[in-house]
């Protein structure tokens, strides 16, 4: 079998790149190693709840904003129908402060917010926003009319410290963690975080967020009706296992099933240490090898998904509450720190208006930072040899999560049940995660993340990993993908119009 490229997994990059390809007028086998597609934008079900494990909310969805163009160029609109949050927000609830802080996804808003409640620190949160706006002011994904090529060739140099750009602005432990806020978007330790990422990604949600009617699975079905109409052919539960090459580049894949497909392009989309293995040896320099290899990961999560009391409405309310706690990093890279020290975000299943899908009992999620070490100790064993110890342990954790989340937010939600709680090993098993990361690998200072364009002449990555994490980040890693083989500035071009 034949195909003009292949595209290894199914997260929003592999969709994107798929539909892209295809609207090109090229001959695309996609390809998912795990049963079901979509990645962590797939909903799954208990009791009759629906919840999203990787989608809540993006920005950039806006008439004439980058996502919206590239998912209509993509096909999915009109089946697919974001939300504007006008007005929305989310809420800060800082240990120490009695008043919660309202993270407005307005720049304006959010500033006259901060001031209100930092009135001293007016030139910091100026500076801040500042600071933001101006790097953002030269990347084409914010800006459209910029080349693309030119940024993307030297966007990964010169990263610059975060949390030392914000020691710099103020000495106020509560504003810096509330500058430090989208840190929870990309998942890398802040002390490690780059303002130049950071940037990146808050500024989409500082100017407008949107959700989704149906949540991620709603991305997901759109772009798999998309793919149909244009001929993409689909297959879930089987993986790439090997890349054939030549002396031009490569020349087919192995697939697990045993098929070999004949292709002179394939877009790898899984963590790029897991395609190590996959290329013959030789194929990459030791040094690369090593690099990919030898990625620092985001940092996971555990999750309660339950059943509360009281619904939220995150049109009328926050979208999502946080607890912040003082005393310790907002993201601190050791796993050392105690659950109770840990920040925690809740979060409504809500994703219509009008309340069409609006459930009899109400569904609930509880994401708390969660790291590798926390379940090393149960992670050699296969998941249904994991001892006794590793369930007692989930439970202790998402008792402890849904004990703090009544006593901080009784009177919103009322009482929780747990339906499903998941850790940094489910997250691992489930979504072939490497160390249960939420966000592929950090985008960070003392990391140089590989290029989307490899050694080996038709070899793609995209992902998470590479350019951006996120969904918008994924998303545009599949753009680019498909552009370094359609030509970059032309698909630029025709997405816009």
């Amino acid at each position: 079998m034949k195909a003009d490229v292949v595209i290894a997994g199914s997260g929003v990059s592999g969709l994107t790149a798929a539909a892209i390809l295809a609207r090109a007028g090229k001959k695309v086998i996609l390809v998912e190693a795990l049963p079901r597609l979509g990645g962590a934008l797939r909903r799954f079900k208990r009791q009759g709840l629906a919840f999203d494990v990787g989608f809540h909310y993006s920005g950039c969805l806006g008439q004439g904003e980058m996502l919206e163009m590239l998912w209509r160029y993509c096909g999915l609109f009109p089946a697919l129908k974001p939300v504007f949050l006008d007005g929305g927000y989310d809420q800060y609830d800082c240990e120490g402060w009695d008043i919660p802080v309202r993270g407005y996804f307005n720049y304006q808003r959010l500033a006259e917010e901060l001031k209100r409640h930092f009135f001293s620190e007016r030139k910091a949160i100026d500076a801040y926003f500042a600071a933001v706006q101006s790097i953002c002011s030269e990347v084409p994904f914010y800006r459209p009319e910029l080349g693309l090529t030119e940024f993307l060739r030297g966007y990964k140099s010169r990263p610059s410290s975060l949390l030392r750009f914000l020691h710099s602005l103020t000495d106020n432990p509560t504003l810096i963690s509330l500058f430090l806020a989208p840190a929870f978007l990309y998942g890398t330790p802040v002390e490690d975080a780059s303002l130049e990422v950071h940037s990146l990604v808050a500024h989409g949600f500082y100017e407008g967020a949107y959700t989704i009617e149906g949540g991620g699975q709603a991305i997901v079905d759109s772009f798999l009706a998309s793919l149909n109409k244009l001929g993409v052919e689909v297959s879930s539960g089987i993986s790439v296992e090997r890349v054939l090459t030549d002396n031009v580049g490569v020349r087919g894949v192995v697939l697990s099933d045993g098929r070999r497909l004949e292709t002179r392009a394939l877009v790898y989309t899984g963590h790029p240490s897991s395609l190590v293995s996959r290329v013959p040896r030789g194929i990459f320099r030791p040094a690369y090898t090593k690099r990919l290899q030898g990625l620092h990961n985001t940092l996971s999560m555990f999750a309660v998904f339950a059943r509360s009391e009281r619904g939220l409405n995150p049109f009328t309310e926050a979208l999502n509450y946080y607890h912040i706690p003082s005393g310790v990093a907002l993201l601190p890279r050791s796993g050392k720190v105690p659950m109770k020290k840990r920040p925690m975000m809740m979060t409504g299943t809500r994703t219509t208006v009008d309340g069409s899908l609006r459930q009899e009992k109400n569904g609930v999620i509880l994401l708390g930072l969660g790291f590798w070490d926390d379940v090393e100790p149960f992670s050699t064993a296969r998941p249904a040899e994991r001892k006794a110890g590793y369930q007692e342990f989930k439970n202790r954790i998402g008792s402890q999560m849904i004990a703090a989340a009544e006593k901080k937010w009784a009177p919103l939600c009322g009482a929780m049940e747990s339906l499903a709680i998941g850790t940094p090993l489910s997250f691992r098993d489930e979504l072939n995660a490497p160390e249960g990361c939420a966000y592929g690998a950090r985008h960070c200072l003392h990391q140089y993340n590989p290029d989307i364009r490899t050694k080996l002449p038709g070899l793609l990555l995209a992902g998470q990993s590479t350019l951006m994490n996120g969904v918008f980040g994924a998303s545009i890693s599949g753009l680019v993908a498909a552009g370094e083989l359609l030509g970059l500035e032309w698909l630029w071009r025709h997405i816009q119009r």
